[in-house]
């Protein structure tokens, strides 16, 4: 039914790749997401953030694709954080207490200065 693909809008400088998905993460647009993510921390930056301000909603799938990029992140040492989370996906993190693991910020400009 849902068939529009997802957008990525990933943008590298020296140290910090931003990727901001735009539109609901589900089962089906996850594994785009995630094959989008292993290169970006293959290129191994300092910095990851994840711009989540242009995803209404996000499914137990999406929350696994977050995970797999922090703990991939990390063993790459690697900073993997959140920021601008809607409040769909902020209840849903929240709900699974996946705001204990991730550093997550109000604004892309808080994550920058992190």
């Amino acid at each position: 039914m849902d068939s529009i693909p997802l957008q990525l809008d990933i943008v590298t400088t020296e140290d910090i790749s931003t990727v901001t998905p735009i539109g609901d993460i589900d089962m089906s647009k996850s594994t785009v997401f995630r094959s989008a993510l292993r290169p970006i921390i293959e290129a191994n930056p300092k910095t990851i953030i994840i711009d989540l301000s242009h995803v209404p909603y996000m499914d137990s799938s999406g929350i696994a694709t977050l995970i797999e990029g922090l703990q991939l992140s990390k063993q790459a040492n690697i900073s993997f954080v959140l920021c601008s989370l809607s409040d769909g996906v902020k209840s849903i993190v929240e709900l699974a207490r996946l705001d204990k693991i991730f550093s997550i910020f109000d604004s892309k400009e808080h994550a920058l200065e992190h």
